[in-house]
């Protein structure tokens, strides 16, 4: 029984130093041997403590922070965030991320579409006056803040999010919560640098969503998609 089922017994992929690191680090969160707010301790202690170099300990801070969870304060070194993306605990949306590469980001797209356009056309049937009228109003507050020059990455959740919650199925909006999380650092970037084109996507898809169109409501959803993963996703996750 154990020669015919063995075949899975292969040598397992040796992991980076620094995803090691960021590991350890994310394990002290969970345990809460480290709190939000917590500065963690200096690249050397960290280096020292580990068994590692210092440039490991520098990248795994890197990847930590393109993560959302700790931010790097010049002269004081890296502390948590007070607000951590809770899913950026959960063990198997942080390995997709962690463990990200060409081909997996790829999938993670695919993924994102079957998804979103499933749950676009869903909120056709489903959504009432009263949801189409707050997606408005959070795109509405998306142009101000982006004419403002203000961060516009909450907004632009809440939007995607408003969509999901437009289904009316618990399930659906749990799994669109999910998704959102675990895309957050590419959000960061897509509206940073391409608010523009984020609020012409939207535009497109609250016509359809209006209209009740869902040929409109696929196409908006996949050129959106498309734009964003063009724009952001490889940026994001190849720091």
């Amino acid at each position: 029984m154990g020669e015919k089922n063995s075949t899975w017994l292969t040598p397992v992929p040796k992991q980076s130093l620094s995803k090691m690191v960021v590991e350890k680090i994310k394990e002290a969160l969970i345990n809460g041997d480290i709190k939000p707010g917590d500065f963690l301790p200096s690249e050397t202690e960290l280096a020292e403590s580990l068994g590692v170099g210092k440039s490991s300990v520098r990248e795994a801070i890197k990847m930590l922070e393109a993560l959302g969870v700790v931010q790097i304060c010049k002269g004081n070194g890296s502390r948590v965030r007070t607000c951590v993306h809770a899913s950026m605990l959960n063990p198997l949306i942080f390995q997709l991320i962690l463990n990200s590469n060409e081909e997996r980001q790829a999938q993670l797209v695919e993924f994102r579409k079957m998804i979103e356009i499933s749950a676009s056309l869903l909120a056709i049937d489903n959504a009432t006056e009263e949801d189409i009228e707050q997606l408005r109003e959070i795109h509405e507050q998306f142009k101000t803040d982006f004419k403002r020059g203000k961060a516009t990455v909450d907004n632009d959740m809440k939007f995607h999010n408003a969509i999901y919650k437009s289904t009316h199925n618990p399930f659906v909006v749990s799994i669109g919560d999910s998704i959102m999380e675990l895309f957050h650092p590419s959000l960061v970037i897509a509206n940073r640098d391409y608010s523009k084109i984020v609020t012409d996507n939207h535009e497109q898809i609250l016509a359809a969503l209006e209209q009740r169109d869902k040929k409109a409501m696929e196409a908006a959803i996949r050129d959106a998609l498309d734009a964003w993963s063009s724009l952001a996703l490889t940026a994001t996750l190849s720091k």
